[in-house]
């Protein structure tokens, strides 16, 4: 069996931007004059430094293109249209140790909600390219379900392109098409690679969406535990063969509600390095089928079939 080996940044960037019709200049004072949150003094201590860095920036001289923050659904659609019509911005950037995750990125990411609440304004996250579904202030618990991942189906069959039938009504239907391909977009901020999981058929794809889920979740606390250690080698070798299980799909929307009478045992899947930082989900080597008859099988845990998104 190949290990899979990829390299661990010792810091990493992430960047939130608020958009508005007037940005004030002074940025530090408007988070000065807010309300309490549970994550005031943390902001108050990092301000200035690396770990939280505020910026006034304004069109033409963006150095990203805010057309391309995109809604994660269609009830968020007009803030990004107001998001990408704006022409004032600002934005906080944090530069901070990767054994500083996950607070690092929670205290950037409540500066920049509390901005928006100030202000007004739209607030995406820079590195999923997604708009904030909330201005809610953050919880001080890291649950992966906010938001921190780009984990959103594509539209459905294809754009109305695809004519796959449904397997219930014809058992073809289980490989009836390719036409979902998901990738995450956030991992990397906590040191990992992006994973994920292609060649799925229409009628699989929230159970894929949701493979896709606990296995980034728990890649996540597979890694944290590891950094835990103290390591210093600036690279990480892990095995291929993962066994993920409800806890982990549970663990990813922060909620043990969803755990059965009788537990669902583990269901084993293959990672396999596409780059360094991209790795692919498959069935198990010793899984005689495809993508979609492992998805449409009894493998996974029940759960995976019926929770598209947080009430």
């Amino acid at each position: 069996m190949t290990m899979i080996t990829f390299p661990v940044p010792s810091t990493t960037t992430s960047r939130f931007a608020v958009a508005a019709d007037h940005i004030p200049d002074d940025l530090a004072a408007v988070l000065h004059r807010l309300p309490a949150t549970p994550y005031q003094a943390h902001v108050a201590g990092r301000l200035g430094s690396p770990q939280l860095q505020l910026t006034r920036e304004e069109l033409p001289t963006l150095r990203w293109d805010p057309t391309r923050l995109k809604a994660a659904r269609p009830e968020h659609r007009r803030a990004a249209l107001a998001f990408s019509n704006a022409t004032e911005f600002a934005v906080v950037t944090v530069f901070a140790p990767i054994i500083d995750q996950p607070r690092a990125v929670q205290v950037a990411r409540a500066a920049a909600n509390a901005i928006a609440r100030a202000v007004g304004g739209v607030a995406a996250d820079l590195v999923t390219g997604r708009i904030f579904r909330t201005h809610a202030p953050e919880r001080t618990r890291f649950v992966l379900a906010d938001d921190w991942i780009d984990d959103v189906l594509p539209p459905f069959r294809a754009n109305g392109r695809c004519t796959a039938a449904e397997p219930e009504l014809d058992p073809e239907g289980v490989n009836g098409c390719s036409c979902v391909h998901l990738r995450t977009r956030g991992l990397r901020r906590f040191g990992l690679p992006e994973v994920q999981i292609g060649d799925v058929a229409c009628p699989h794809d929230l159970a894929a969406l949701n493979v896709l889920r606990a296995t980034a979740r728990h890649l996540l606390t597979d890694h944290w535990s590891w950094l835990a250690t103290g390591p210093t080698d600036l690279a990480r070798t892990i095995t291929p063969v993962v066994d993920v299980t409800q806890g982990d799909f549970n663990d990813f929307w922060g909620t043990t509600r969803r755990v059965h009478l009788t537990p669902s045992p583990p269901f084993r899947l293959q990672l396999s390095p596409l780059t360094p930082h991209l790795l692919a989900i498959t069935p198990p080597t010793d899984f005689d089928g495809t993508v979609n008859d492992w998805l449409w099988g009894d493998t996974l845990p029940l759960g995976m079939y019926d929770l598209i998104q947080r009430c």
